[in-house]
């Protein structure tokens, strides 16, 4: 297995995930269309996408660029019943553009995918379970029976999502903020709150705590931080950390560090 990360963060998230002959897209969330094709031209000229895996309906993973991509390319959209219950998503699935000489108007392929549910895109098994962000429908995912756990937007770590990261060899997991670096910002209150929320994004702290926790007894072949804030979030001071309180983790990859760098994950 191998993953590109092409964005991950508040600006938009996109991460390429490829398995023998299977291709996949992890959220599509580009603000425009010219973005959008500056970053995935290049690989959409060399490899055929079989899917977008959609967390969550928020548009720095999800926009109607997606439908889009969707559309042209002829790439099914795979995403939870319940992010249709917003407009953005209405929009998304039902993005139309008229062909004028067919006269006729195109929907993207939408596929429904179920919480603590186990599918196949092709030779990709994926197994979802539900995690915790304000939103309609959040997921994390287990790729290939537990070589990778993926978990972004999440405002803490349940039981249940501990459980199913400490089965899995890899792991990508949210490190958003410093907590007193996001108190101490110019950023609104409102946005605070909501970041510091039950349901908002997963602090450093919080993961660091959880990883301190499990030292004994796990051992990652390797870590990616993703979703990390450029403005509350220092990298160097994280690896830092991460080192100390877990020596077991073998490989760190810090995804706002690295462009074009492509991570090669071991089978399980």
């Amino acid at each position: 297995m191998k993953i590109k990360i092409f964005m991950t963060g508040s600006d938009g998230n996109c991460t390429w995930l490829s398995y023998k002959d299977t291709n996949i897209l992890i959220d599509c969330g580009f603000k425009t269309q010219k973005l959008m094709k500056e970053t995935l031209d290049e690989l959409l000229s060399k490899v055929k996408i079989d899917g977008i895996l959609i967390t969550h309906e928020h548009n720095d993973h999800f926009t109607p660029w997606t439908g889009r991509l969707s559309i042209e390319y002829g790439i099914p959209i795979y995403l939870h019943k319940k992010h249709y219950e917003t407009e953005e998503t209405r929009k998304t699935k039902y993005l139309s553009y008229e062909n004028k000489k067919e006269g006729k108007i195109y929907c993207a392929q939408t596929i429904d995918i179920e919480e603590n549910s186990e599918f196949y895109i092709k030779d990709l098994k994926i197994e979802t379970f539900t995690s915790y962000h304000d939103a309609r429908k959040t997921l994390g995912f287990v790729f290939n029976d537990n070589q990778l756990c993926w978990v972004t937007d999440c405002g803490f770590l349940s039981t249940y999502i501990k459980d199913k990261i400490k089965q899995c060899n890899n792991l990508a997991l949210e490190f958003n903020y410093d907590i007193k670096k996001l108190i101490d910002s110019d950023r609104h209150w409102k946005n605070k709150l909501r970041t510091l929320g039950k349901f908002g994004h997963l602090n450093i702290d919080e993961a660091l705590k959880f990883l301190k926790n499990i030292k004994y007894e796990k051992q990652f072949k390797k870590l990616i931080t993703l979703h990390s804030s450029e403005k509350h979030c220092d990298l160097n001071e994280l690896e830092k950390k991460i080192k100390e309180i877990n020596p077991n983790v073998v490989e760190i990859y810090f995804s706002n560090r690295f462009n074009n760098e492509i991570i090669e994950i071991e089978d399980s």
